[in-house]
């Protein structure tokens, strides 16, 4: 899903894939000058009917700390706490 400015520019944004009872949502995000005016709970309301839709019943999703009150608005539990991470081999 895009949601688009009025210039044309990207003004939020959200995927989902349901593999069955359960739908991942990914890349959700709301460009800084659209952010606090209901977008990523548009995205995320729609997305999350999108998937229901189509047979899921749990949703999963990876989602940074900035995020994490718009989720739990929208009943999404934090279950745990992502840590990222990136090895690089010795040359």
């Amino acid at each position: 899903m895009l949601v688009a400015a009025p210039d044309g520019s990207l003004a939020a944004r959200g995927q989902i894939a349901p593999t069955g009872a359960t739908a991942v949502a990914d890349q959700i995000e709301t460009a800084p000058g659209h952010r606090r005016r209901g977008l990523g709970s548009l995205v995320m309301r729609t997305l999350r009917n999108a998937a229901f839709q189509q047979g899921a019943r749990t949703g999963v999703l990876s989602g940074t700390p900035a995020g994490r009150g718009l989720h739990e608005a929208l009943g999404w539990e934090a279950v745990a706490l992502l840590t990222s991470a990136k090895h690089c081999p010795p040359a």
